[in-house]
C-alpha cells in the first residue's frame, strides 16, 4: 500500500483487510510445494516420533502494473499428523490444490487482479481448513506487500523493533537434565522457557524449577491437553513456583474443565489448541476457562484473525503472547512482527528455527544479546513482504513435491 488514505491511521486489525484493495497486483500463476526439513532432534507426539517437518508452501507469481514481477509466499503450519490440529500436511496440500488455489485464481478472474486480503476469508466459507486458508492469506499478503515495497513491520507500525525470545523444552527426563537445560537457555539469553509437562513429570519439574525462584527466568508449562479429571491434584504442588502459566492442561474442547481448574489454581491457565478462531478466544476468556491467550496465527485462521485477537486482548486487558508451530524462518519472521504489536505480555516462541530444525528455507541471524537486559533479541524483518524471502536454492534442495495449479482458462 502506498499510504494514501485513512487506512494508515487505522489500527492494524482494521487496516489489514484493506491490504491490496487498490488492485495494483496482477496474479499470473500459483504453485504448491512440499519441502521436508529435518528436525534437529526427533519430535515425539501422541501418534509417533517425527524426524522431518513437512512444510507446504504456496507460491504465487504476479506483477505490478508496470510489468515488474513479484512473488508471494505462504506457509502452511500443518504438521505430519493431527495430534494438535484437525489438518495434517497431506490433507492441507490436497485441499489447497483441489479447492483453495483454484478458488483464488477464479476470484482474480479475467483481469488477473489479486484480491485484497479481506476477501480471502470468503474462499472457504466456514468449511474449516484454517491452516490451509492461512497459507493462502499469507501468500496474497506477501505479494501485495512486495509489490508495494513495504514490509509487514511497516504495515503494522513496528518497523525497527527487536524482541526478546522464548525457548521450548520437551518433556523432562530428570531433575539434573532439566536444570542443565534451563541454565543453558538462561545463559544464552532466552527470557522465557516453556517446558512440556505431562502426568508423572511434576516432581521432576518441581525439583529443577524451584531453585530458580527469584532468578528472573520466566518459566511456563505446556501440557498439550494430556491431563484429565485429576489435573488439579497433580498440578497443585507446582502452584507456588511463580510460573507464567500452565498452557492447555486439558483437552481442546473441555472449556468447563479448564474453568474449574483455573478456579482451583493461582497459576494462570493459558489456552492454545482450544483457540482456533477469534470467537473461541472470546468465549474461553469470558467463561473463565483461561486468563491468558496463546496467539497462533495459522490456527486462528491467518494474520487477520490473529490481529483481531491481539486487538481484543489489548482492549480487555488480557495477557497474550505469540506461540510457535515449528515454522521455517519465513513464517517465524511473520510471528516476530505480530509479537511486536502493542499489548504483548511475555516473550513469544520466537527462537530461531535452528533450535528445532536442521534445515531451513531462509538464511536468518542467530540474534544478539542486549547489553541492558542480557536477553537475546531478534529483529522484526525489515525487507519488502511478510518475512525474509525464501532462498530459491534452499527451497529447491528440500522440495519433494511441486504442483502447478492451472488457471481457469488452462
Amino acid at each position: 500500500m502506498t499510504g494514501s488514505g485513512d487506512e494508515d491511521h487505522r489500527p492494524p486489525a482494521d487496516a489489514w483487510p484493506l491490504l491490496g484493495a487498490e488492485g495494483a497486483t496482477v496474479l499470473d500463476g500459483a504453485e504448491l510445494l512440499r519441502v521436508d526439513l529435518p528436525f534437529a532432534t526427533p519430535v515425539e507426539t501422541a501418534v509417533g516420533i517425527h524426524r522431518h517437518r513437512p512444510v507446504v508452501l504456496v507460491h504465487l507469481t504476479a506483477h505490478r502494473p508496470d510489468g515488474t514481477p513479484v512473488e508471494g509466499w505462504g506457509e502452511c503450519a500443518a504438521l505430519a499428523d493431527t495430534t494438535y490440529d484437525a489438518e495434517d500436511a497431506d490433507d492441507a496440500f490436497t485441499w489447497l490444490e483441489a479447492s483453495l488455489l483454484p478458488a483464488l485464481l477464479r476470484v482474480s478472474g479475467r483481469s488477473g487482479a489479486l484480491p485484497p486480503v479481506g476477501r480471502i476469508g470468503g474462499l472457504l466459507d466456514g468449511a474449516g481448513h484454517r491452516l490451509a486458508r492461512s497459507a493462502v492469506e499469507m501468500a496474497v499478503a506477501d505479494a501485495h506487500l512486495r509489490a508495494a515495497g513495504r514490509s509487514l513491520a511497516d504495515q503494522l507500525g513496528v518497523a525497527g523493533m527487536r524482541l526478546p525470545a522464548g525457548a521450548v523444552l520437551g518433556l523432562p527426563e530428570s531433575v539434573g537434565q532439566l536444570a542443565t537445560d534451563l541454565g543453558q537457555l538462561a545463559a544464552a539469553g532466552f527470557a522465557r522457557v516453556k517446558v512440556k509437562v505431562a502426568p508423572g513429570t511434576e516432581a521432576v519439574i518441581d525439583g529443577a524449577v524451584r531453585p530458580l525462584l527469584g532468578s528472573g527466568l520466566l518459566v511456563q508449562l505446556d501440557a498439550n491437553g494430556t491431563y484429565g479429571d485429576d489435573a488439579a491434584d497433580r498440578l497443585a504442588p507446582l502452584d507456588d513456583l511463580g510460573l507464567v502459566c500452565i498452557e492447555q492442561p486439558l483437552g481442546r474442547r473441555d472449556l468447563d474443565g479448564h474453568r474449574r481448574l483455573a478456579a482451583a489454581l493461582t497459576t494462570p491457565i493459558c489456552l492454545d489448541e482450544s483457540l482456533d478462531a477469534p470467537s473461541a478466544v472470546i468465549e474461553a476468556v469470558e467463561t473463565g476457562a483461561c486468563s491468558m491467550v496463546c496467539v497462533k496465527p495459522a490456527r486462528l485462521g491467518g494474520i487477520g484473525a490473529a490481529l483481531e485477537v491481539i486487538s481484543w486482548c489489548e482492549a480487555h486487558g488480557v495477557p497474550w503472547w505469540i506461540g510457535g508451530m515449528f515454522e521455517t524462518g519465513f513464517a517465524r519472521g511473520v510471528n516476530r512482527a505480530l509479537a511486536a504489536c502493542p499489548g504483548r505480555s511475555f516473550p513469544g516462541d520466537l527462537s530461531p528455527p535452528s533450535a528445532y530444525l536442521a534445515g531451513d528455507i531462509v538464511r536468518s541471524e542467530p540474534g544478539r544479546i542486549d547489553a541492558r537486559s542480557g536477553h537475546r533479541t531478534f529483529p522484526v524483518p525489515a525487507g519488502p513482504g511478510l518475512g525474509p524471502s525464501p532462498d530459491q536454492a534452499l527451497v529447491e534442495s528440500w522440495t519433494v513435491r511441486r504442483v502447478a495449479v492451472p488457471t481457469p482458462s488452462d
